[in-house]
């Protein structure tokens, strides 16, 4: 059977905000009747998303891992005995606002894996006594992420008193309401928040606010609501914008009639449960919270002076009673019961009676008064002291034992009374709780020691070090008897090992030491008799860094009191392990790092060190400093020189390299390098003389082959210098010129090789563009005429052989003569870029197989006439200018209009344009053409323009006059579009350019239609309106007309009407229509009407000699074109009797 029992106050769901916390309460009761359980430990979990905020213990590991997730752990707290009430503990935790992969955390989130464990051992030296059994208790629980959260609280017993009515102010018993709003750290929240007060609460006001949106929360509407036929008080705030992360604070006073419904109902009994409530709403979510209060009549709370105390301590003990605002008291009984173990000794009042009650083991004074006004208080107290032993708490023998640390006390008080006006009995009780304080434990570390027993200077412990600390028991004030008392010194797990260390006691010596789970000692010492002290002291090798929770060293101190509930005190304190925070530096200076010359001098400097900035450095034993070489320079042997703070042995180097043993670098010291090097002789351009420093892993104690020794990990660093030649330089050029298809180029290209090198076997390769760009003869070298070799684009001139330019730039200057023999315009373009590229190549040794290039790419604009082309019409019978988009008729008269323009830099020659002209026009005449030749192809219908040459920039226009067909439907588009057919630059004429086209001029025949009613009785072009008086007819005119741009077809819908008729058009019946009978006309008649065509529809109907006086007869016509967009018309002819 399971011996714990472990509960939380609330496991699931439990509200958190995102960046706000929320706490628990854990409880772990010892179950067994006759079974101690020993050394509790409690371990957190939490997922990504959450984290341990602070708990009422401090914990004593924290372990962060890298998906996000954490483990809080507190070790050894107590021991719990069966008869011992739970033991309690408050742990808060955050929520986030991120998980660790940065993705956000939505509200409404779930957090599940939240794990709360509790352990206990059988034994009191957990797995170091054989037979030990570990018991496990765990609960899972579950956070719900919200946005905001309220609470309210107030006092737990409250006295009437608020006045008459509530119109009145007299009211004398006034209590505070807290409330507080949090907010996520996410976004603002825009609530409503409502409080209610309970019927039998009056709302006095006063309200104060403070935090962070105080100002939104100083005046809430106050109003009256009726709940279940039950008075509230109700105090709203809306749309209240709550900041993010915001914290606010709002109080106000209230009192408690004596009656129900404002002081009208039914009485109020003395004890009533009261309930306040508080609401918080947004849009998606609503939170409550509430408390509630007892109201009454007669209060009595007990009180001391110190609820800590120690044996032949003095103690004031105190009661006070206070009465409410609506009754007198009388026959007043207060019943005082001192514990065993404390003496009455006097008393502000004086007792009815004081006697030993071995009943309630106590002593017990009886205190009378006739009577207490409404709004009294009293206060009495008592003097009393803490006796060394127990008078009913004794041994075997009858003896009284002896109190010890962690004895518990406890005053029970209670008060009686009658209210005079309406004879009815009230009582309270009260109590107050004290204890015997506890000793002092204190731990200190002293100092850290090297393996060899050297004290260090520095407090951060290394592998192999021993740290020296002192434990302190302190009971040297303290009088009373210490029972089973043990002092748990928990080593960190970087501690070890442990079984060997050597403990040095002075003052009080405890009977024995052993090792206890997990990994520590106790130190067993009994029972102490009063002031007392113990220190221990030893020194603990350390094995390893550990991290952060393996570092804490936890010292605690437990002991039992007199019914044998163990009590515990407890302390920490990290071990501070650290590492080297190595530095490592390289820096080179001469005449110019990034141009360095033949025989040139540089010198080098590399700096190692080890930081005293963080605190948590340490030293750096038994590890090597090494610096390269390089081939290109020869090292100045004299010039070496090692200086610093750190311990270092002599140099050694070769041809390659320079090592430096250090024996140790403490923090805060350094080494420093310093060396000169001579360049090469004979040094090439392009070369980077890259030299790299570095160090070995640093060891945390000298190193001894002997024994172990720790090597430190990350400890390498490195660092480079870069100092180089120049390269070779290339530059490539061209004549000024605009270029263009058929055009030559003469090209310039010169090398040079910078002073301060040598290069071997240098020559020189030009790339043309194939097939864009040939060579056309004529290369010269320094001015001179050469051939260079020729293979499809490449151009490769003689090597130059060996260059020596140690003393000057050496600068080669080479020409080639180039044509264009191509282009690459697409339509529009007026230029592209053709490139062209030259390289050198050339040996940095003599002896070499591998050749260095450097290359320099030259751009060179080709560029090619371009036409740019407008066309816009004008339709006479419009008359609204030149435009790219017309409406016209069938027959209209359209001007066009034709703007060419050359936008490039070179002439265009020869160019061919073509304008084709569609069959739905007839071409009339060109009227201008100036600067080209224009005429109409009647075969191919197009007009064909000849241009000899056009400038840049220059514009020319066409004019011509063209008119529609006469027989265009309505609907048609018409579309003219210009086109470049070719044209050439005026160098050559083997590239044709062409196809480009203008804008299309649009010319659209609309489909509309009009249908108005006659004039003699139109009231609008949509209503019609004459008064026919009943046995006569009615005749209705309504005219039809094709207001569109060419021929199209029609339709008429004839509404239903109440009465028959006759239809006729252009005076042709059509059909008679029956009465409440639609009617749908789209005969061929309506079909192909030309524009601005009428069609007259008639209508002829009698009206009703029965027809009353109010009937009225609409004829509703719609008429619709059979062509897109499909427009309608439509008339309502009123008739009215």
């Amino acid at each position: 059977m399971a011996n714990l029992m472990f509960t939380i106050d609330k496991a699931s769901d439990v509200a958190i905000l995102l960046g706000g916390t929320a706490t628990f309460t854990l409880k772990i009761k010892n179950v067994s009747t006759n079974k101690k359980l020993y050394n509790l430990n409690i371990y957190l979990i939490l997922p990504d998303g959450m984290t341990y905020s602070s708990a009422s213990i401090y914990e004593t590991s924290k372990i962060y891992n890298s998906d996000g997730t954490s483990k809080i752990s507190w070790i050894n707290l107590k021991d719990l005995v069966p008869t011992e009430d739970a033991y309690s503990m408050d742990i808060t935790v955050k929520g986030s606002t991120i998980f660790k992969s940065g993705t956000t955390i939505p509200f409404g989130y779930s957090f599940n894996g939240i794990k709360v464990s509790c352990e206990m051992d059988t034994m009191p030296r957990g797995n170091y006594d054989v037979g030990n059994e570990k018991e496990n208790e765990e609960v899972n629980m579950t956070f719900k992420a919200v946005r905001f959260y309220s609470t309210i609280t107030t006092s737990g017993k409250v006295l009437k008193g608020a006045g008459t009515s509530r119109i009145s102010t007299d009211y004398t018993k006034v209590y505070t309401s807290t409330c507080k709003f949090y907010n996520n750290s996410v976004g603002t929240s825009n609530v409503n928040i409502t409080i209610l007060l309970q019927n039998g609460i009056r709302y006095i006001g006063s309200i104060t606010t403070s935090g962070t949106d105080k100002q939104n929360f100083l005046y809430p509407t106050v109003s009256s609501i009726n709940i279940g036929g039950r008075i509230f008080t109700s105090l709203y705030y809306g749309s209240v914008t709550l900041s993010k992360g915001s914290s606010t604070t709002v109080n106000f006073k209230y009192s408690v009639w004596n009656r129900y419904d404002d002081n009208i109902g039914d009485f109020i009994v003395h004890g009533t449960k009261m309930n306040m409530s508080c609401n918080i709403m947004s849009r998606d979510d609503s939170v409550d919270s509430s408390c509630s209060f007892s109201a009454m009549d007669l209060i009595i709370t007990d009180s001391i002076n110190s609820q800590s105390v120690d044996v032949d301590d003095s103690a004031t003990l105190s009661y006070t009673y206070e009465v409410g605002g609506y009754y007198n008291v009388k026959d007043i009984v207060v019943d005082y019961i001192i514990p065993d173990g404390t003496s009455y000794v006097s008393s502000t009042a004086s007792p009815y009676s004081a006697t030993e009650n071995s009943t309630l083991k106590g002593f017990e004074l009886i205190y009378k008064f006739p009577l207490a006004a409404m709004n009294s208080l009293k206060t009495v107290n008592i003097s009393a002291k803490i006796n060394k032993n127990y008078k009913y708490n004794v041994d075997t023998s009858g003896n009284g034992l002896p109190i010890v640390v962690y004895d518990n006390f406890k005053t029970d008080t209670t008060i009686s009374g009658t209210k005079v006006e309406s004879l009815e009995a009230v009582k309270d009780s009260s109590n107050i709780t004290f204890y015997i304080k506890l000793p002092s434990i204190y731990k200190d570390f002293l100092n850290g020691y090297y393996r060899d027993g050297t004290v260090k200077s520095i407090s951060t412990l290394a592998p192999y070090d021993l740290a020296e600390y002192k434990l302190t028991y302190d009971a040297s004030v303290l009088k009373a008897v210490q029972k089973s008392v043990y002092m748990d010194d928990f080593f960190p797990l970087s501690v070890d090992p442990i079984n060997n260390i050597n403990y040095s006691i002075s003052g009080y010596n405890p009977n024995s030491n052993y090792a206890i789970d997990p990994h520590g000692v106790e130190f067993n010492y009994g029972d102490i008799s009063g002031l007392q002290k113990s220190i221990v002291t030893f020194k603990g090798p350390i094995k390893y860094l550990g991290t952060t929770g393996e570092n804490i060293n936890l010292l605690k101190m437990k002991g039992n009191n007199t019914v044998g509930i163990s009590y515990s005190n407890r302390t920490q304190v990290a071990v501070k392990i650290g590492t080297p925070n190595i530095q490592l530096t390289k820096t080179v200076t001469g005449p110019n790092k990034t141009a360095i010359r033949s025989n040139e001098v540089y010198s080098y400097i590399v700096r190692i060190s080890n930081t005293n900035t963080l605190g948590t450095e340490t030293d750096a034993f038994s590890f090597v400093l090494s610096d390269e070489f390089s081939s290109w320079f020869s090292v100045d042997i004299s010039s070496i020189s090692v200086t610093g703070t750190g311990t270092f042995s002599t140099p050694t180097y070769d041809s390659f390299k320079i090592q430096i043993p250090v024996t140790k670098l403490a923090p805060g010291a350094y080494i420093t390098l310093t060396y000169n090097v001579i360049i090469n002789d004979f040094f090439p351009p392009g070369i980077s003389i890259k030299t790299t420093a570095t160090n070995t892993n640093p060891y945390s104690q000298l190193y001894d082959a002997s024994l172990d020794n720790y090597q430190y990990i990350n400890g390498v660093k490195s660092a480079y210098t870069t100092i180089s030649s120049q390269n070779v330089y290339v530059t490539k050029s061209s004549n000024i010129d605009v270029f263009k298809v058929g055009a030559l180029i003469n090209y310039t290209i010169t090398v040079t090789v910078p002073i301060g090198t040598v290069v071997f076997d240098l020559y020189v390769k030009d790339i043309l563009l194939n097939g864009y760009q040939a060579y056309n003869g004529g290369a010269t070298r320094n001015g001179i005429a050469v051939n260079p070799t020729i293979t499809n684009n490449l151009l490769t001139f003689k090597s130059e052989g060996y260059i020596d330019a140690r003393n000057e730039d050496e600068i080669i200057t080479y020409t080639i003569n180039c044509k264009c023999i191509k282009g690459s315009k697409i339509i529009g373009a007026v230029s592209s870029i053709q490139n062209n590229t030259v390289q050198a190549y050339f040996k940095q040794k003599s002896d070499s197989t591998t050749w260095v290039s450097v290359s320099k790419t030259l751009a060179i604009t080709v560029n090619y006439p371009n036409i740019v082309m407008k066309l816009s019409a004008n339709c006479r019978e419009v008359g609204s200018g030149y435009n790219t988009a017309n409406d016209i008729v069938a027959g209209s008269t359209l001007d066009f209009k034709l703007e060419f323009v050359n936008n490039s830099f070179i002439d265009l020659v020869n160019g061919v344009l073509q304008i084709p002209i569609d069959s739905n026009y007839i071409f009339s005449s060109i009227n201008s053409a100036y600067g080209f030749n224009a005429s109409y192809d009647n075969v191919n219908k197009n007009i064909v323009i000849n241009i000899d040459r056009l400038q840049p920039n220059i514009n020319r226009t066409l004019n011509f006059t063209v008119v529609c067909q006469g027989m265009v439907r309505s609907g048609t588009i018409v579309n003219t579009v210009a086109k470049a057919i070719s044209y050439y630059n005026d160098i050559t004429t083997k590239e044709v350019y062409g196809g480009e086209q203008s804008n299309a001029c649009i010319s659209n025949l609309p489909a509309k239609v009009s249908l108005l009613p006659d004039d003699s009785d139109k009231i609008d072009d949509s209503t019609s309106y004459r008064v026919t008086a009943p046995g006569n007819i009615v005749t209705i005119l309504n005219y039809l007309r094709n207001i569109g741009g060419g021929y199209d077809d029609y339709s008429l819908a004839f509404k239903a009407v109440g009465i028959p008729y006759d239809i006729y058009i252009d005076n042709i019946k059509i059909a008679s229509v029956a009465a409440n009978t639609p009617f749908n006309y789209t005969s061929s008649y309506l079909n192909n009407m030309p524009p601005n065509v009428v069609r007259i529809i008639q209508i002829k109907a009698l009206i009703p000699k029965s027809s009353t006086l109010g009937c009225k007869y609409n004829f509703i016509i719609t008429a619709k074109s059979k062509t897109a967009p499909y427009n309608e018309k439509t008339v309502v002819n009123i008739d009215p009797v």
